[in-house]
């Protein structure tokens, strides 16, 4: 039998032997950090690995975990961490293994934190909050202790830093204190607050001031005063007034938070009347009533607070030209008809319509006077450091300048029937200030709204009296729409600016500043057909006005809008008139005006005035407030 023998080619043989000797390659392990921080809550964190094998990662630890925990060649290793309540950082070494290559990963976990920044709160006894600030890397919650009712918080819980508002009711009995607790993790922080007792101790009575005790012959709607009373715990007072024809009795009573009442009504003349006040503590309710008071009305009666009175109605032209007179540092008690208020107004009128041309057209004029009441008897004076409380808080401002709430003005004025926002544009504002001091300032806007500040002054010095006050404000400015002719001490010698020049022409637009122009040729200045019409001589250029030696010109060498005169000048009385006649509806004529231009030139004593001023020492009237 014959036996055949396999024979394996040679090249196989050596090609098995060629991969049987081939080496494997070196091991590579990098790691994209050796080291990780993890925050102390909802911490998590990755490691890239590179390597060219298969590799295991472990982690001895019960509050971090890893995932995936092998692999092969390059991969991500995810490290999550369990929220660290301690109050101690943590740490733990993560190992990845690839063949015979170590490498290792310290992972660090922070500690969670928290700070108030106070620990104590002492509230008083009233219902008060208060506010904690909380600084903190992890989440928190805060608990008030079941027996705490008394306190609320918001919000109740948070995480990182947060400001916590506590409020706390009224507290009406004994001294109370609760322990809050802002807790975080497994730890806590103590806020202690303390809250005050409440002593139920009554205010202190009143003392009533007016009407005095058993005064008799008192107006029939007089002003209730009493002192402020105290509380001996400091907790706030407020009133209850009553009042009626017998003790015991009351016709009304009226709770208020305020030390006086204004009667709605008048009370009847010739009648006795009980009053009486009754404090009440506003924390607990207690009350102390005083002694009741009591007085005899006589027949005089008052204006209310708001209340117009018509002074004088037109009887020329279809439409009046309208004047509305109040006062401000009035109380209720100067209110009296014929009282202080009434001929502090009625003086003021008078004046207005002393100088021509207002004395020869006032028929054409309907007037109304207002009541206003002051808290306090006078205004305020800034400049002197002089605080009070008047109903339109009018201000001396310094020098000669005076400021006041127009809005309450014009709002006053709106109770008069007819005068709405339109009608106030034709209306002349005229506030007269209980104050004995020489200022005033008009507040003119472009409109044709006007508001004239005129203290009473008693001076007797040139140009300084209420009147002549009256007269520059509210007849030159305020209804006239003039523009100052006098230079101001720190303009002396200059010339006036392109920009006031242009501020000056606007108004001019808008049909103010008839007195002064920024031209100084005869041909052409407004008043041109007063320069050598017969009667006239007065009338001429003259340059130096509205506060400047240059660049502006005067119709007259002195007149009312330079040292307050009680004169205007030709080209003032002219636009005075016209404006009235435009608003009563008739046509003006120059041959008109002139036959019944009876003052061409200043009276004796007007003349008289002007030669006594000292045009060195005299301080003119503020500029007015030009309002767009």
């Amino acid at each position: 039998m014959k036996r055949y023998i396999r024979f394996i080619p040679i090249f196989l043989i050596l090609l098995s032997l060629l991969f049987s000797c081939e080496k494997e390659p070196p091991a590579q392990l990098e790691l994209s950090s050796t080291a990780v921080l993890l925050s102390n809550s909802g911490a998590e964190a990755t490691i890239e690995i590179t390597a060219n094998g298969n590799w295991t990662a472990s982690v001895a630890s019960t509050w971090c975990t890893i995932s995936p925990s092998s692999g092969k060649g390059n991969g991500t290793v995810r490290i999550v961490a369990n929220d660290n309540i301690g109050d101690e950082e943590r740490s733990v070494t993560l190992n990845i293994v690839s063949r015979e290559l170590k490498k290792y990963v310290k992972i660090v976990q922070d500690v969670s934190s928290l700070e108030l920044d106070r620990n104590l709160f002492n509230l008083p006894k009233g219902g008060a909050s208060a506010t904690l600030a909380v600084t903190s890397n992890t989440s928190w919650e805060v608990f008030i202790p079941a027996n705490a009712g008394w306190i609320s918080a918001n919000p109740k819980k948070g995480e990182g830093n947060a400001n916590v508002v506590f409020t706390i009711t009224g507290n009406q009995d004994v001294e109370r204190d609760a322990v809050v607790e802002v807790k975080y993790g497994n730890r806590s922080k103590n806020l202690t607050i303390v809250q005050e007792r409440g002593i139920n101790r009554e205010p202190l009575a009143p003392v009533l001031k007016s009407p005095a005790a058993d005064a008799t012959d008192i107006t029939r709607l007089p002003a209730f005063r009493w002192s402020s009373a105290k509380d001996p715990d400091g907790d706030e007072v407020s009133y209850v007034f009553e009042y009626g024809k017998e003790p015991g009795t009351w016709i009304s009573t009226v709770p208020t938070e305020d030390s006086i009442y204004y009667l709605p009504a008048y009370l009847d003349p010739g009648q006795k009347y009980y009053w009486r006040v009754t404090a009440v503590d506003k924390f607990d309710g207690a009350s102390s009533t005083v002694a009741q008071s009591s007085f005899t009305t006589g027949t005089a009666t008052s204006y209310f607070d708001g209340e117009y009175k018509v002074y004088q109605t037109h009887t020329k032209g279809s439409y009046p030209s309208v004047l509305v007179f109040m006062g401000d540092g009035y109380q209720a008690e100067d209110h009296v008809e014929g009282g202080l208020l009434d001929n502090h107004l009625d003086e003021g009128i008078e004046a207005f319509f002393s100088v021509e041309p207002y004395k020869s057209y006032r028929e054409y004029f309907t007037v109304y006077k207002v009541g206003a009441y002051s808290r306090d008897s006078g205004v305020k004076q800034t400049d002197k450091n002089i605080l009070k409380r008047s109903a339109f808080n009018s201000d001396f401002l310094g020098g000669s300048s005076m400021s006041t709430n127009t809005d309450l003005v014009f709002q006053y004025a709106r109770v008069i029937p007819g005068i709405d926002e339109e009608a106030l544009k034709n209306t002349l504002m005229v506030l007269v200030v209980n104050e004995n001091r020489y200022a005033g300032t008009c507040w003119m806007w472009s409109d044709g709204k006007a508001v004239a500040i005129a203290p009473v002054s008693r001076s007797t010095s040139s140009g300084t009296h209420f009147s002549n006050i009256v007269n520059h404000e509210a007849g030159g400015h305020g209804f006239g729409r003039l523009a100052d002719e006098y230079i101001s001490s720190s303009n002396t010698g200059k010339t006036l600016p392109e920009t006031d020049k242009t501020s000056f022409l606007n108004f001019v637009n808008a049909g103010f500043y008839a007195n002064v122009d920024v031209t100084g040729d005869q041909t052409s200045v407004k008043w041109k057909h007063f320069i050598g019409l017969p009667g006239y001589s007065r009338v001429g250029v003259y340059e130096g006005a509205i506060y400047y030696t240059f660049g502006a010109w005067r119709s007259e060498t002195s007149s009312c809008m330079v040292h307050n005169e009680k004169y205007y000048n030709a080209p003032s009385r002219e636009a005075i008139v016209k404006r009235i006649l435009k608003t009563a509806g008739e046509p003006y004529s120059l041959n008109e005006f002139v036959t019944k231009d009876i003052e061409k030139s200043p009276s004796v004593q007007a003349a008289i005035q002007t030669k006594s001023v000292n045009p060195f020492t005299f301080v003119p009237l503020a500029p007015p407030v030009l309002v767009k």
